[in-house]
């Protein structure tokens, strides 16, 4: 008979706190993160009326002491997970913004890790969009998400708008 694993908790982590309202954590293997929440009123629209509750989530390596992208780490996604919770345990009306970072042609793989974050979120509660949106220009795909809790009352707001900056992407470019 094969012995159960214990579940991955994660790591523990600090509240930094400050405008983008940091969280950090520190891996096994000695690489620094930080999760940041920053403040994007405008990312769905200069007219959006619920600006104020919108934030972009950044997850940073600050530290990784072998300076190459750090390996997989089972227990990075659970970390990440209990920290978003922790961050819309503050406010309910929270709207937070992920697009994949595209400077390094790594989008992809961030798409896959939030993916995994998402997962371990175990986001009963809560509700998510994403979308792909192909920049004609330069032919370089954006992945973008939106999380909010499903009984935030703004919702149906939040999907319009969000479906309405998607679609709209290329218009006028």
């Amino acid at each position: 008979m094969k012995k159960e694993e214990p579940p991955l908790l994660g790591y523990n982590y600090i509240f930094i706190g400050g405008v983008d309202s940091v969280y950090g954590f520190i891996t096994n293997n000695n690489n620094s993160y930080e999760v940041k929440f920053k403040p994007s009123p405008y990312a769905l629209g200069d007219d959006f009326a619920f600006g104020e509750h919108i934030y972009e989530l950044v997850l940073k390596v600050v530290d990784s002491p072998t300076d190459k992208n750090p390996p997989f780490d089972a227990l990075t996604a659970p970390t990440v997970a209990a920290i978003i919770k922790d961050f819309y345990d503050r406010s309910s009306l929270t709207i937070t913004i992920y697009i994949c970072d595209t400077s390094d042609r790594r989008e992809m793989a961030r798409w896959y890790k939030f993916n995994r974050w998402y997962d371990h979120f175990n986001a009963n509660n809560y509700f998510r969009a994403d979308q792909a949106v192909l920049d004609e220009k330069d032919g370089v795909l954006y992945h973008c998400a939106f999380i909010i809790k499903a009984n935030n009352p703004n919702k149906m707001a939040v999907i319009t708008a969000f479906n309405r900056l998607m679609d709209g992407y290329n218009v006028a470019k």
